[in-house]
């Protein structure tokens, strides 16, 4: 009868901790941020310098973890 109680508990607070890790959040970085940190599991398009303009990557490219990147300075300095 113990036993069945452990099992019961075991699998209740195993259960339990699943669902607290299994939450994902998204956090966007606003342009004037300047550099961030990637994280894990980054995998995207990138866009790079071909010499005369910015190229969007044709194939998905995989971020390392503890990378930084960060933004350039917006092209339109627009005065209101």
């Amino acid at each position: 009868m113990n036993l069945i109680r452990l099992l019961t508990l075991l699998t209740s607070l195993s259960t339990l901790g699943m669902l607290g890790c299994e939450g994902r959040r998204v956090v966007l970085v606003p342009e004037s941020t300047g550099l961030v940190r990637i994280g894990s599991d980054v995998k995207g398009h990138i866009y790079h310098w071909n010499g005369s303009e910015w190229e969007l990557s044709s194939n998905t490219v995989h971020l390392p973890e503890g990378w930084y990147a960060g933004s350039l300075p917006s092209q339109n300095n627009s005065t209101d």
